[in-house]
């Protein structure tokens, strides 16, 4: 077929594909992914077992497409602010810190288009992923000092450019699951201690609250638990307040509740692990992204070598109910060394930010997408 005749059966093939024909067999199709970070550089992407862990959880939402946003990398978080999305992580190997190509910089993507395309960003100083926390044109970052720890705070306006870190409460405490709270126009945060002496006390968490989330107040101790760690806060419309506590290595979280002042805690035991979680209102209703251990009868998933702590541990969403139970709702590709979940809402579907360890057997970040119509409908049999 000579060019010319070429080119106009090409032409009109392609307005004929435009009702639902094939397109011309030579045409290829956009790449979802041409605006997201390289991958690929330096291993090839494929899976770390057959079966990975997250395979065997059946019944639940899961995503319409997932990509990893670097070869290397743990611990991510999401955020918008001002209408920007951004997306950081630490360029490390996880638990095993900096291993192979990693930096142990944070990268820091920020994308203008509900996560259509990202853009790298100057590297802040981080030593760990902050808690990002937007309070009217503000967002502020909530870190520590490795070597205590001692809990800081930067701000920024732009998201980009970050104030001088300033030194928070008091040490061996970290800032995890701070949230600023319209209604009362105050700070609030169960931070966990971390002693690293004998005369920092043994771990607990406390509550405090803050209105410039800078300086702050000591309300009460919510959970004493020689291994409390990593909790999140959330308030009822009557002010009741509920405390969500990881119970480091063990098998078991609890639920903390209180009425205003925030003074008598009555605590219960959930027979679920909750690890690196968040919460997320979405929707009208209460989401909490967390690790989970799986618990089924796969042989193949059962059969796995060990790649992390030797739990069979997978990323996934829970549903946090009036009843403060948490229901299982949607899972991620995931395993091994993995979660520290983060949800965005766009128009049109659910983002999810998070790490593991199912391709090549190193951490990476990743990005996932639910549809936010099958999210908010929820798994087969859910009312």
């Amino acid at each position: 077929m000579n060019p010319l005749r070429l080119g106009v059966f090409c032409w009109a093939t392609l307005l004929i594909a435009q009702i639902g024909s094939p397109a011309c067999a030579d045409e290829k199709p956009a790449d979802q992914f041409a605006g997201f970070p390289e991958i690929n550089k330096f291993r090839r992407g494929e899976r770390s077992v057959k079966v990975i862990t997250s395979d065997g959880v059946t019944g639940l939402v899961r995503p319409k497409w997932t990509r990893a946003m670097s070869d290397l990398g743990g611990w991510p978080a999401m955020h918008r602010f001002k209408g920007t999305i951004y997306f950081v992580f630490p360029h490390v190997d996880g638990h095993r810190y900096n291993r192979f190509e990693a930096t142990g910089k944070h990268f820091v993507y920020a994308s203008k288009d509900e996560g259509k395309t990202w853009t790298l960003q100057p590297h802040p100083t981080f030593t760990f992923t902050p808690e990002y926390v937007v309070a009217g044109d503000t967002l502020y970052a909530f870190d520590a000092r490795k070597d205590i720890p001692q809990p800081q705070v930067r701000t920024s306006t732009d998201g980009i450019k970050w104030s001088e870190p300033t030194n928070i409460y008091k040490k061996p405490f970290y800032f995890w699951g701070v949230m600023y709270d319209p209604a009362s126009k105050m700070f609030w945060a169960p931070p966990h201690a971390i002693p690293k002496t004998k005369d920092d006390g043994p771990r607990q968490i406390h509550l405090v609250s803050s209105k410039d989330g800078i300086n702050w107040d000591h309300i009460s101790v919510v959970a004493p638990f020689t291994n409390a760690s990593e909790s999140v806060l959330l308030f009822d419309e009557d002010r009741t307040m509920t405390v969500l506590i990881r119970r480091k290595y063990g098998r078991t979280s609890n639920v903390a509740v209180a009425k205003p002042p925030y003074k008598e805690w009555t605590v219960t035991e959930r027979p679920v692990i909750i690890e690196g979680e968040h919460l997320f209102q979405i929707g009208g209703e209460t989401f909490l992204a967390s690790r989970a251990n799986y618990s089924g009868n796969n042989a193949d998933i059962k059969a796995n070598p060990k790649i992390f702590d030797g739990r069979k541990s997978y990323s996934m969403v829970y549903r946090v109910t009036k009843e403060r139970q948490l229901e299982p709702w949607a899972v991620m590709d995931s395993m091994g060394d993995c979660s520290y979940p983060f949800l965005v809402e766009t128009p049109t579907e659910i983002l999810c930010a998070y790490y593991s360890q199912h391709e090549d057997r190193v951490c990476k970040p990743y990005l996932c997408a639910f549809d936010k119509k099958e999210f908010l409908k929820g798994p087969e049999g859910v009312k």
